[in-house]
């Protein structure tokens, strides 16, 4: 059983039904007992999960987490930033979390040590008020506790640092779990953080240094993210990454100044390191003319391997239907087989 799963982000299903066909199809062609780490929207919690529930003990496939950070529609036409909605401080965002945090506690077998992923607090350019936010999230928090309680297992909800957002990186989460009044929440490990390094790489945080700054601050790292995006030296070459789905922020790093800009059309291009937000496939050092940062995966690997409190580690490479053809291979199930190959065998030479 590898110990490295995968989300099903990447899947458009939008009932139980289609995510258990989808599911089927893609488990098979996996290694044995890959986790999986499930994205039910909020229709889907509202559905009979006993399908889905004897599917994974059927298939003997473990459940790594919840990923309760998109709401609904991940797969729409457009997305950009309703993804960041409704953000935390909105009583809507309080009820799915509670609400996913019950179906994985149903779903993870009992004793279980899982959580849940959660936006950022929300989009940075909304109307937000940290006080309500941070109210709303004690709350889920506390809901949360007394869920593990009750069921036997340990449950979390982890925060995704993402740019442009509210919480844009680790060192603003543990600034905001401090300035929010949230420590009691990390301290007993509720609260933690789920770090992406595609998110890390975009805004040129060093993985050893994010966790570094949580570990100060005593917030746990819940979950690792497995996610790479492209890297080049002129805007003009993202061009090919640009898609009318998903939001792209995008920086560029020259003699230490950092911009970011909202999407990839919205980049002025002038001499530095680019990035942007675009998971690309793991195991792949280049995609079309673009190299990735696949390093920053291998970096957050190496500074994690020593946490007291070992987080959940999971591919996240869910945009595989909007990536250019150099990017993908025959069918999504050996892009995916590929990539938890790649990740598999970096994460044992860790102890080699």
């Amino acid at each position: 059983m590898s110990d490295i799963g995968w989300c099903s982000n990447v899947l458009s299903a939008t009932t139980i039904k289609a995510l258990c066909d989808d599911l089927a199809g893609i488990i098979p062609a996996l290694p044995a007992g890959t986790p999986v780490g499930l994205w039910l929207s909020v229709s889907m919690l509202e559905e009979d999960l006993s399908p889905l529930q004897s599917l994974l003990e059927r298939c003997g496939t473990p459940v790594l987490g919840l990923n309760a950070f998109p709401f609904d529609a991940f797969h729409a036409p457009v997305v950009k930033t309703n993804v960041y909605r409704p953000a935390w401080g909105t009583p809507e965002r309080t009820t799915y979390t509670v609400a996913a945090a019950h179906a994985l506690a149903r779903l993870a077998p009992t004793g279980s040590q899982v959580g849940l992923t959660t936006v950022p607090i929300g989009w940075a350019g909304d109307a937000i008020d940290p006080d309500v936010a941070a109210r709303e999230l004690a709350g889920a928090c506390e809901a949360i506790s007394e869920l593990s309680v009750a069921c036997g297992s340990e449950l979390h909800l982890a925060m995704e640092p993402e740019p442009g957002c509210v919480v844009g990186t680790a060192r603003d989460l543990a600034a905001f779990v401090h300035e929010a009044g949230l420590g009691m929440w990390a301290e007993a490990g509720v609260l933690r953080a789920c770090l992406d390094a595609c998110h890390l790489a975009v805004m040129h945080e060093a993985p050893h240094d994010a966790v570094r700054v949580l570990e100060d601050a005593g917030v746990r790292i819940g979950r690792i993210q497995l996610s790479s995006c492209p890297e080049t030296s002129s805007a003009a070459d993202l061009g090919d990454f640009a898609e009318e789905r998903w939001l792209h922020q995008t920086s560029c790093m020259a003699e230490g100044d950092l911009s970011l800009y909202t999407d990839i059309t919205d980049a002025h291009d002038r001499p530095g390191v680019w990035r942007c937000h675009v998971h690309v496939p793991i195991h792949l050092t280049d995609v079309g003319s673009a190299r990735t940062t696949q390093p920053h995966i291998q970096a957050l690997l190496q500074a994690s391997a020593g946490l007291a409190h070992p987080p959940a580690i999971e591919v996240e490479t869910y945009a595989w239907s909007v990536l250019p053809a150099c990017g993908r291979g025959t069918s999504l199930a050996d892009d995916m087989a590929a990539e938890l190959k790649w990740a598999s065998a970096c994460h044992a030479g860790l102890d080699a």
